[in-house]
């Protein structure tokens, strides 16, 4: 995804007045983060100290969380129990601002998922589901009342709970036909007919599997896809199957997108969800389905680094476009203005920025050195480093030895130089003002008085971080030795 699609997907997002609409079953996701340290007398298992309890929006409401932090206007409807999960549920939809007038009170008990979780790790989840949701006639029509051509997409969030029977589900679908209104449906149904008539469906290779009814044999099974689709009259099935990416079916062809692979994998539970909001919010802004299925597998790659249930949201995304971007130069010398906007970036999303300036002429350990100390102060780390015609006005006509872009270039080769910024001048007050890091930082052969920019940096709350050097290492003194060499 380039920052071109980004940026016309939060405008587009931002000007787009229309809604989406989320049905299906709501839970409530429930987190008991602690810690192990020893095995039960009692029976052979670990003992979890428990540290804390959290609780999150499961099933349709994580949805609709995801469309939320996207920035897409959105209306939930679905059913919770009398209790006090329940009103932890409505709770949460009314912190995340997520419209929910038509949440019924439906059965005794909330469905509620309760994970236990040490060390980064699932131990064990327990399900408590509802016992029994009945929709009355009364309470379908007020469901069917909402489809209006004021809503773009209605995703059916379907858990196979009880909320979404086949009676109401065809009713939506085709109230939505009849309005212009596309439908999206998660599925959990064996049966394909329950979707009938919906532009699109979004069943895991499992589930999709199961509306075959044939075993995994790819070219039957893939066939027998389509056909299913085109009896249903579905436009389009696309089907997620974890590192393999996403396959598209329509009637006349299948389209496979490859997943983009995380830097790790921490939990896939509500991977599904973030796809579906993907989808839907892409083609809510008038994105093709290429496109949204793209940046679905982007979003899914996001959210499964992430501990529990969690939704995607726009500065994620940013951040991903950021990282591309820095990616795409691995040179990692910038511009100053190019520079400021990484940074701007970056301190959205909280990190702290480092900044270090130096001629670096003839690198040697002591600089590696340095900068490896320097980088650990960081998230980001700044090296601003003299132009030829800066060190010459400093150093004298012989100097540099080595020119500005192969310094540059051997600089950039270290993991812990993030970007290269030239100056021209005697010294880069000019760029420590544009930038305002977080940390100013110098070797400890200076005093803090003597850095520049250390009156500057109190201004913003920064601070001026000496690093301790190795003794005896300087770019000068390695000349001196090469001159009286060849003496």
């Amino acid at each position: 995804m380039n920052k071109h699609i980004y940026n016309e997907l939060i405008t587009k997002i931002r000007t787009t007045k229309k809604s989406i609409l989320v049905i299906g079953d709501l839970m409530l996701d429930q987190y008991i983060f602690g810690e192990i340290d020893r095995i039960s007398p009692e029976a052979p298992v670990p003992i979890l100290k428990a540290k804390r309890i959290e609780n999150r929006l499961g099933g349709a409401g994580n949805v609709a969380n995801n469309l939320i932090n996207l920035g897409v206007q959105t209306t939930l409807i679905g059913a919770i129990g009398n209790d006090t999960n329940g009103q932890s549920l409505l709770d949460l939809l009314k912190t995340k601002k997520i419209k929910s007038n038509l949440v019924f009170k439906k059965s005794d008990r909330t469905t509620t998922k309760v994970r236990s979780i040490a060390s980064n790790q699932q131990l064990i989840r327990q399900d408590f589901d509802s016992n029994s949701i009945s929709l009355n006639k009364n309470d379908e029509q007020k469901i069917i009342n909402q489809i209006t051509k004021n809503i773009s997409i209605i995703i059916l969030s379907d858990y196979a709970k009880g909320f979404l029977t086949v009676d109401l589900s065809q009713k939506i679908i085709k109230k939505a036909n009849k309005n212009g209104v596309k439908v999206i449906a998660d599925p959990k149904a064996s049966n394909m007919d329950k979707y009938r008539e919906s532009f699109a469906i979004t069943p895991n290779n499992k589930e999709a599997l199961l509306f075959t009814g044939i075993d995994n044999n790819d070219n039957k099974h893939e066939k027998h896809l389509i056909q299913l689709i085109q009896k249903n009259h579905i436009d389009n099935l696309i089907v997620t199957n974890g590192e393999k990416g996403i396959s598209l079916f329509t009637a006349k062809s299948k389209k496979q997108f490859p997943a983009i692979s995380p830097k790790q994998v921490f939990d896939v539970s509500g991977a599904g969800d973030t796809v579906i909001a993907t989808i839907a919010t892409a083609l809510h802004v008038g994105l093709d389905m290429e496109t949204s299925i793209q940046l679905a597998n982007l979003t899914a790659g996001i959210v499964i680094q992430k501990i529990g249930t969690e939704a995607i949201n726009l500065n994620d995304l940013e951040s991903y476009i950021f990282e591309n971007d820095l990616n795409d130069n691995p040179e990692k010398i910038f511009s100053a203005e190019k520079v400021l906007e990484i940074v701007k970036i970056l301190k959205k999303n909280h990190k702290s920025i480092g900044f270090t300036n130096g001629c670096f002429d003839i690198l040697h350990s002591g600089h590696v050195t340095y900068l490896a100390e320097a980088k650990k102060q960081v998230d980001f780390l700044i090296l601003a480093l003299n132009t030829d015609h800066s060190i010459k006005k400093i150093k004298g006509p012989l100097r540099p030895i080595v020119d500005e872009q192969n310094r540059a270039k051997v600089l950039a080769g270290l993991s812990s130089v993030d970007a290269i910024v030239f100056f021209n001048e005697n010294t880069p007050i000019k760029l420590i003002k544009l930038i305002q890091p977080d940390l100013l930082i110098k070797g400890n052969d200076y005093k803090v008085s003597e850095v520049v920019g250390h009156k500057e940096i109190k201004k913003w709350k920064g601070e001026v971080k000496l690093i301790e050097l190795i003794p005896g290492q300087s770019s000068s003194n390695i000349i001196k030795k090469i001159n009286q060499s060849e003496s």
